[in-house]
């Protein structure tokens, strides 16, 4: 009986222990198949996370560019402005200081001259006291003919403009610089900016 009862404990401990042992084993199988698990969502994450961060910083770097090329545009147009600007304030100088008195009397007495009594002229400000006093003599003739003279607010120069006001011809300086503007600016384009 003694050998029953020890047969029986072992035969009890064994199940017990194998009972253990299975439950042991799938307690390990899932924590093992748990620990994969976390471990493919984690890799999964980080790969998605890796993902996002590549795609921001292409997209950053793609709006970085743009940017960048953007503010180049914008300083290459301000410096063709700046550079138009300045060669339009250099022209009129230019013009101006070349526009002198004998040429605007020139002008002056072909008008007179030609005896076109249903013209006017228009003499700027700064160049009036001079042209009077050089002309005063075939200037009164004229003037009493019909010829008119008349002090302009323009610039440097003199301007014929048609007495029924149907059109004019303009000499003054700032006149000029518009007209040879456009084609100082083309030549200098070329030269500056030629690609």
């Amino acid at each position: 009986m003694e050998q029953q009862i020890q047969d029986l404990v072992d035969s009890i401990r064994k199940e017990g222990l194998e009972e253990a042992e299975k439950q042991r084993n799938e307690i390990i199988q899932k924590a093992k198949a748990e620990a994969d698990r976390i471990i493919k969502e984690a890799k999964d994450n980080a790969a998605k996370m890796i993902d996002d961060a590549a795609k921001e910083c292409a997209l950053r770097e793609q709006s970085a560019k743009a940017s960048i090329s953007q503010a180049a545009r914008d300083v290459s147009l301000s410096l063709r402005e700046e550079i138009n600007r300045q060669l339009a304030v250099i022209l009129s100088g230019e013009i101006r200081s070349s526009f002198d008195k004998d040429l605007v009397k020139k002008v002056v007495l072909s008008v007179i001259e030609a005896s076109l009594k249903d013209i006017d002229i228009e003499i700027s400000g700064e160049d009036a006291a001079s042209m009077v006093k050089g002309l005063s003599g075939e200037l009164a003739s004229k003037l009493r003919g019909g010829l008119e003279l008349k002090v302009g607010s323009g610039a440097s120069g003199l301007r014929l403009v048609s007495k029924d006001g149907s059109g004019y011809v303009d000499f003054s300086s700032s006149s000029l610089s518009e007209i040879l503007m456009p084609y100082l600016s083309q030549s200098i384009k070329e030269q500056i900016f030629s690609e």
